[in-house]
């Protein structure tokens, strides 16, 4: 048999037992008619009010005052109403008694009422009043995140039982007070004794300024009674602020670290490789005229957010003016404050372009939009032929040979540098240098070549092919070095334009030679006053070399004497004050 049960069956015996006066007065009838509990199942520290009403009998002989009403919980008295006043016969008074239980459970009340009769006899009424006190409702926190006007914002809800029993079958429901819900319900299948859960819910202010943010937790008592408390607090929205910022920064490279065979070692070492009969040409890794910054390909873009509402889906979508560049996105959401960097790369843009920065966002509940620009200057490659030597053997076969500097104006580095002659009907390429391996080319650098061909006399020039890889694209260009006095004087060393085309996208990114802009001549010339001072120095090795070589034939140990006589050579010629002012020779 449960509380409830137990409670009726006091209420029905009590209501049995018959009501009369006390002191042998019968013809005084007190009454108590109603005793109505306020609220029906108060909790634990609650607030009780039993609301009495007491009426003399119609039937009564006297009038009769009622003295006081006395609430009691056993022994304790839990209220008291005293000086109620006189009731003549069909008169009825009604009394309010409050009064708070600290425990939970259920209990029977004991309701006194004594009064005075018209011959100052005691007339005495005792009533029960059952009540059930259940456990104290759940605590309720509610914190809110920084709220602005069209943002969705978070309301954090966090339940504690502070009661010995389990809740059952918690909702907690957010009121509109706020703005409208998103997510307005979140519920709970129990909450045991002690126990502390979150739920989250999430309004989007429609108005700034200082708001009431409340919420609503129904819950049923261990008793099974089902109840409801409301918890608000103020919330300071802000207004709407969509404002996000753009910075790109270029990333360099890291600069390489210098090689052993860089700078005059490397220059050293190509000499030797033109020298030796048969043993290739210089291979370089950069020497002193290498730019300092190496030319950026990769930029970071860093996305602030200086609005008042969260920022997230950033997308970032870079063009140029001929082309469309694979977008970029922010997985992060931007608080306001907050900031999140992504790498854009350019290396596809082999031009010097102006790019377009266009990123597209969520700010709250809303769509935005912003853009930067910024120039991409990216690293290119020139090749050029510079310093030019034809030589003619006087042999029976019509053989030449061609010599110069490959060289590098721009700033791209070039790898798999090969200089080659091409076969025409009036030119063929011959031994020993059919062709010629340079290898690799950093910006501002060049190397020295030398090939070998047999003309007959309709050849009016030799033509010189040069492959390369720069950015991991083959290029391959054509120059036509002439043979006559007369026409490389017209055309100088460094008027060799490079004719033919690219193998598949080999082009993209690399500026050939030729007439260009006055200004790009201009810087070009001035860049080739140095190369023909170094070409200059690693020239005269190769015309001692093929002197001798005429002398002296063609046999095998005569090409190695040479060769060793042209290193000899290398090492006088090259001394270190011949590469520029303020060094002495060691």
């Amino acid at each position: 048999m449960n509380a409830a049960r137990l409670l009726a069956l006091v209420v029905a015996v009590s209501l049995l037992v018959p009501v009369g006066a006390v002191g042998g007065v019968p013809a005084v009838r007190l009454t108590v008619s109603d005793a109505v509990v306020a609220p029906a199942t108060p909790v634990v520290g609650e607030q009780v009010t039993v609301t009495v009403t007491v009426a003399n009998s119609v039937g009564s002989e006297s009038a009769v005052s009622v003295d006081q009403l006395r609430l009691t919980d056993g022994d304790r008295e839990v209220a008291r109403a005293t000086r109620v006043g006189a009731l003549s016969p069909g008169d009825a008074v009604t009394v309010p008694l409050a009064a708070s239980f600290a425990e939970a459970g259920p209990r029977v009340l004991t309701l006194s009422v004594v009064g005075t009769d018209a011959n100052d006899r005691t007339v005495r009424v005792d009533r029960p009043v059952p009540v059930v006190v259940e456990s104290a409702p759940p605590l309720v926190e509610l914190a809110v995140a920084e709220a602005a006007v069209e943002s969705e914002s978070r309301l954090a809800v966090s339940l504690s039982n502070p009661t010995t029993a389990p809740m059952r079958n918690l909702v907690v429901a957010v009121n509109e007070s706020l703005g409208q819900a998103v997510e307005s319900r979140r519920t709970l299948p129990t909450l045991a004794a002690g126990e502390t859960a979150t739920l989250n819910l999430s309004v989007v202010p429609d108005e700034p300024g200082v708001r009431t943010a409340s919420v609503d937790v129904t819950y049923t008592t261990a008793s099974g009674v089902a109840r409801t408390t409301t918890f608000a607090r103020s919330v300071a929205v802000d207004p709407f602020v969509d404002d996000v910022g753009l910075a790109v920064v270029p990333v360099r490279p890291d600069e390489a670290a210098d090689d052993a065979t860089g700078g005059l070692g490397g220059l050293l070492g190509g000499l030797g490789g033109v020298a030796g009969v048969g043993g290739g040409g210089a291979v370089t890794t950069g020497g002193d005229g290498a730019a300092d910054d190496p030319l950026p390909i990769r930029y970071e873009v860093t996305a602030t957010n200086f609005g008042t509402v969260p920022v997230d889906s950033l997308v970032l979508a870079p063009t140029t003016e001929n082309e469309t560049l694979p977008r970029v996105r922010l997985p992060e959401s931007l608080a306001p404050g907050e900031s999140a960097t992504a790498t854009l790369d350019l290396s596809a843009v082999r031009a010097p372009a102006t790019v377009t920065l266009d990123a597209t966002y969520r700010a709250g509940v809303r769509a935005g939009e912003t853009n930067a620009t910024f120039r991409h200057t990216p690293a290119v490659a020139d090749v050029r032929l510079t310093d030019l030597d034809v030589l003619r053997d006087g042999d029976a076969e019509g053989r030449v040979t061609v010599s110069g500097n490959v060289a590098n104006l721009g700033d791209a580095d070039l790898t798999g540098v090969v200089v080659a002659g091409v076969a025409t009907d009036d030119v063929r390429p011959v031994y020993p240098h059919r062709d010629y391996f340079v290898g690799s080319l950093g910006g501002s650098d060049f190397a020295p070549f030398e090939l070998t061909a047999a003309v007959n006399e309709s050849a009016a020039a030799v033509p010189v092919r040069v492959t390369y890889r720069v950015d991991g694209e083959r290029v391959e260009r054509t120059v036509r070095v002439p043979l006559s006095d007369d026409d490389a004087e017209a055309n100088g060393p460094l008027a060799a334009s490079f004719g033919g085309g690219p193998v598949g996208d080999g082009a993209v990114g690399a500026v050939a030679g030729g007439t260009g802009g006055a200004l790009f001549a201009l810087v070009a010339g001035v860049l080739a006053v140095g190369l023909l001072g170094a070409g200059a120095l690693r020239r005269g090795p190769v015309r001692g070399w093929i002197q001798r070589r005429r002398g002296s034939g063609d046999s095998g140990s005569s090409r190695r004497d040479d060769a060793e006589a042209s290193r000899r050579d290398d090492a006088v010629t090259t001394r270190p004050d011949a590469f520029g002012p303020g060094r002495s020779e060691p």
